[in-house]
Order: structure tokens, then C-alpha cells, then sequence
């Protein structure tokens, strides 16, 4: 299990450029006359934190707290920003009435977005906000365990105040990790990892292609050690994250876990808010990156610049032991993952002496969805079918094999001889058992069925069961 509240603990002070993404829907219906372009009839009009303000967002839903360093306008556009940090209960001392406030709006028509409109003005800040950044700095840093820089290009970013933060916070031994844009490395250096995608890859090498996974290492390794970077941090789209380990001169690859794709807007902010919280936690490297994808694959799967939030991320990560007092609360998370498209699938069973046959149902099983829910008789349940020698391991044993599984998802108890009332309540997409039970009547089969669901059949290990294995240590020990 991932003990994701030790990610409620970090205090994050993150920098960067502030804005407002704005989202105007409706439908197209018609061409119009005046032009050959469509008539977009709005429905529907809204704002939200854009750029760096997602990147607060995402920290502020993971339940850490936020001191945010930036500037936006005293405008309408600025108090509604405003206003929204105090709703999450983010420090603002630190946010600057500067300029007007940048805006980008994307239109959109049935889900589909069709075109982006930014009202932007890019200068850097005034020397009056550098100094006040420089000459406060301890009070900016006080209490911070990880910095995030996020720069969106927009102009606050300046190598003052990059290098200020930076060299301050290595000063203090807090982290720092950067989202980098444009092709000026020099201002990060000293960062502990920098987080570029593949065009911000590129723009920071010059080079005009993605190289071979060699030459990747090779430069990245050559970027962290002319820069001071203790990590390189390439997020692939597609092919997961790489992260490039200047001390251990090693390049790692932690492959993507998509498997649907509504909006990328908003996905790297995602990545580097995990990583700064994750590492600034304590987890592993290998955590650390599993979770970063989780979380961008959740994130991309909503509409616009979303978040993900720590009981989200706990359902995707952990393995669940729900007991049937907890079952209704339950519910509801597996509805969340159903309303997202999520395919639920259902196996049930008495998993005494869990062996490599089981192994093998729960992989078959979770091939037909996204969601393995496993039911286990209980000890009293086993009894009555078994006889009063059974089960050889208790229930609380046999759950924690169970829930060390990466495919199971959820495992529930059940003191029923069958799993009618779960499954019923559960209403899976997918009923699982093994071939063995083709051609006979199965404990909520003819239920899912009525629904539109469907009853699957896997192939059982040949030769392998609890009972063979029970009668095969008895015949050693006699």
C-alpha cells in the first residue's frame, strides 16, 4: 500500500505565470453566411486557473498546502484568480498585482475543441517586484519543503528571479523542480530536475528530432552535468515518463498506463506537482514515478485542465479491502470510475492457499476491463462448503495475498455460500469464472446478463487447486 497522506504534508511554494483559462461551449449547427465558418450557438461559459494556477490546483486537491509566488492583473479576470486561491486555502502574499491578467480561451463544440484565443502581454516583472522577491526571500521559503518553478514562457520567469528562488532554496536543502519552456537552460541551473516534454526537449538541446533512447541518456546526462541538475525528467506522451539520474549516471523508463485520451491540456502540470510532492515525500524513484503517470492519465481522461485528488489516486494506485459495513461508500467510487468508462469485471472465490492458478484467473480476468473486483467467501462461508477443517488460511491472511496483487483493484469479503447479494449490488460489466462452471447455473449470472453485461470463461491451470495441493501435503506428512 502507498500511504498517499504523506503527500498532505509537503508545503509547496510554487512560482510561475498565473492565468485564466476561460472555456466557451455550445454545438455547430450551421455555416455562416457572412463567411465560411461555423456558428458556434454557447452554451455554456467558464473559468478556471490556467498555467501555473493549475499547477497550484493540482497540489491544493492532493490535500498539501500552497504559497504562490506571481503576478496577475487587478482586473476581474485577477480577482476571480484571486478569490479562487483563497477558496483552496492557498497563500497569496505573494501574488502581485502587476499588468493585466493573461487569458486563454478555448472554444469548443460538442467536446471538440476548435480553436484557442490568448489575451496576453509578455514582459518581465518590474525591478520594484525582483527586489521585493529577493529581499523576502526568507519569508517566501519559511516552512517549504519543495519549490516548483513553472514556466510558461509568459515573461515572469526572468534569470533573476529563477536563479533568487533556486539558489536560496538550495541554500535551505529544499528541492526544487522546474517546468521548463523556451531554449535558455542557464537560468534553471542548480534546480534539482527539470521536467521537459518532448518539444521542450528539443528546444532545450536544438535538436530537430527525437533521438534513439542512447543518445538520449547521453545528452540528458551531459545537460544535468553542465547545469547542476541532479535529474532530467522526460515526460513522453505516449512512452511514459524517462528519468535520467545524473549521480547514478542511469536512464530509467516507466511506460504509460493511458488508456483513454479526452484533453492533454493541463497533463504536465500534473507530472511535475506529482514528482515535486512524491520526491519531496520520501517515496522511490520507482513510486514516484508510478504514481506521476497514474495521475496524468487520470487527468487526461476529464475535459479542459483538470486535477486528480488523493481518493482518486488511491483507487487507481491501491488495492482496496472494503468490508460489506463500507460497501455502500464503495459504491460510489466504483460508479466515479464507471461514469469515466471504465469497464467493471467481477471473480469471486475461497482463495485458500492462494497458488499460480489464481495468479493466472485474476490476469484473465482483468484482461476483459479496467476494473478487478475480487469476492472472497469468508472463514464461516468456507466452513459450510468446505467442511470444519477449511480454510486452512484465515480471512485476514488470505485479503492481504490478495490485495498484494497489481491487477485486483478491489477485494470484498462475503459471508453468503454465494456472491448473489454482492454482485447485485456491485452490478459488474463482466462476470468471471472459470470453464469448469460452462453449462451450469453461476451465482449471478443470469442477473448480469439482464442488464447488458457479460458472463466470461477463463482457462484454469491444469493440476493446480487448493484441494490437490492440501491432499498432496497430507500424503507427504502420513
Amino acid at each position: 500500500m502507498i500511504d498517499l497522506e504523506r503527500l498532505q504534508k509537503q508545503h509547496v511554494l510554487v512560482v510561475g505565470d498565473m492565468m485564466i483559462d476561460k472555456y466557451i461551449s455550445g454545438s455547430v449547427e450551421r455555416i455562416s453566411p457572412e463567411a465560411p465558418v461555423v456558428v458556434l450557438n454557447q452554451r455554456e461559459v467558464s473559468r478556471k486557473l490556467g498555467g501555473t494556477g493549475n499547477v497550484i490546483i493540482n497540489i491544493t486537491s492532493l490535500g498539501a498546502n500552497v504559497r504562490a509566488l506571481g503576478r496577475i492583473g487587478d482586473d476581474e479576470e485577477g480577482l476571480l484568480f484571486r478569490d479562487t486561491l483563497k477558496q483552496h486555502g492557498v497563500d497569496d502574499s505573494y501574488i502581485f498585482n502587476e499588468g493585466s491578467t493573461i487569458i486563454k480561451t478555448r472554444v469548443s463544440a460538442n467536446n471538440q475543441q476548435f480553436i484557442r484565443i490568448d489575451e496576453e502581454i509578455i514582459t518581465p516583472p518590474s525591478l520594484n517586484v525582483l527586489n521585493k522577491i529577493c529581499s523576502e526571500i526568507d519569508v517566501i521559503l519559511k516552512d517549504i519543503t519543495v519549490v516548483i518553478i513553472s514556466d510558461y514562457a509568459k515573461g515572469f520567469i526572468t534569470n533573476e528571479i529563477a536563479q533568487c528562488i533556486i539558489k536560496n532554496s538550495k541554500l535551505r536543502s529544499i528541492p526544487v523542480f522546474v517546468d521548463p519552456k523556451g531554449k535558455s537552460i542557464d537560468k534553471y541551473r542548480g534546480a534539482t530536475g527539470i521536467t521537459p516534454n518532448n518539444k521542450e526537449f528539443l528546444d532545450l538541446t536544438e535538436l530537430t528530432g527525437v533521438p534513439d533512447e542512447n543518445i538520449i541518456k547521453e545528452i540528458a546526462l551531459k545537460l544535468c552535468a553542465e547545469n547542476d541538475f541532479d535529474y532530467l525528467i522526460f515526460t513522453r506522451s505516449e512512452k511514459g515518463i524517462s528519468i535520467i539520474n545524473r549521480d547514478e549516471q542511469t536512464k530509467r523508463d516507466f511506460p504509460t498506463v493511458v488508456k483513454e485520451v479526452v484533453d492533454v491540456t493541463g497533463a504536465g502540470d500534473t507530472v511535475i506537482s506529482m514528482i515535486a510532492l512524491t520526491m519531496s515525500a520520501g517515496f522511490s524513484i520507482e513510486t514516484c514515478m508510478k504514481i506521476a503517470n497514474i495521475a496524468a492519465s487520470i487527468v487526461i481522461s476529464k475535459f479542459g485542465a483538470a486535477q486528480t485528488t488523493v481518493k482518486e489516486l488511491d483507487m487507481a494506485i491501491n488495492p482496496r479491502f472494503v468490508t460489506i459495513d463500507d460497501l455502500m461508500d464503495i459504491l460510489e467510487e466504483i460508479d466515479l470510475q464507471r461514469n469515466r468508462g471504465k469497464k467493471i469485471v467481477f471473480t469471486n472465490g475461497c482463495f485458500d492457499i492462494v497458488h499460480a492458478g489464481h495468479v493466472s484467473s485474476f490476469i484473465q480476468a482483468k484482461s476483459f476491463g479496467d476494473i478487478l473486483i475480487v469476492g472472497v467467501n469468508s472463514d464461516a462461508s468456507i466452513s459450510r462448503l468446505k467442511g470444519k477443517s477449511r480454510p486452512i488460511v484465515d480471512l485476514k491472511n488470505r485479503i492481504a495475498l490478495l490485495s498484494a496483487f497489481e491487477c485486483v483493484d478491489y477485494v470484498i469479503p462475503f459471508d453468503d455460500d454465494t456472491p448473489q447479494t454482492l454482485i447485485e449490488a456491485l452490478r459488474p460489466d463482466v462476470l468471471v469464472k472459470g470453464k469448469d462452471w460452462e453449462g451450469k447455473a453461476i451465482a449471478g449470472g443470469d442477473f448480469v446478463i439482464s442488464y447488458g453485461g457479460n458472463v466470461k470463461f477463463i482457462d484454469l491451470e491444469q493440476g493446480l487447486s487448493t484441494t490437490s495441493i492440501i491432499d498432496k501435503i497430507r500424503k507427504a506428512t502420513e
